[in-house]
């Protein structure tokens, strides 16, 4: 059975012997190969959107001439809520019509 001690130290040699066999590049090859992998990037990221801005617009186009019509925004009106807090008294509130509303809170336990 083997020594778990010294298949460990036997491990970290050869990783060492390893290791200084590796040829690491230069700051300037660094430098080089960085900027060419950020601007690979920046160019694919163009092309695919540019890609996807164009296939959005074909589709939409096509959706819009089989419908025969273009799309149409629903109309949205404002918002009125139904009851308004009355600010005289924080426990009663009025509706649209101003009548006062009893307000029942149950606190949560």
């Amino acid at each position: 059975m083997v020594n778990p001690i010294s298949y460990a130290f036997n491990y970290l040699r050869s990783a060492k012997a390893e290791l200084e066999k590796v040829t690491w590049p230069s700051r300037q090859e660094v430098a080089r190969y960085s900027a060419l992998v950020i601007v690979s990037c920046v160019i694919l990221a163009a092309f695919f959107a540019a890609l996807d801005l164009g296939l959005s617009k074909s589709v939409t186009a096509l959706l819009q001439r089989r419908q025969g019509s273009a799309p149409t925004v629903p109309a949205t009106s404002p918002v009125v809520p139904d009851l308004q807090p009355n600010l005289n008294s924080g426990i009663e509130a009025v509706d649209a019509e101003g009548k006062p509303v009893d307000v029942q809170v149950t606190p949560i336990q």
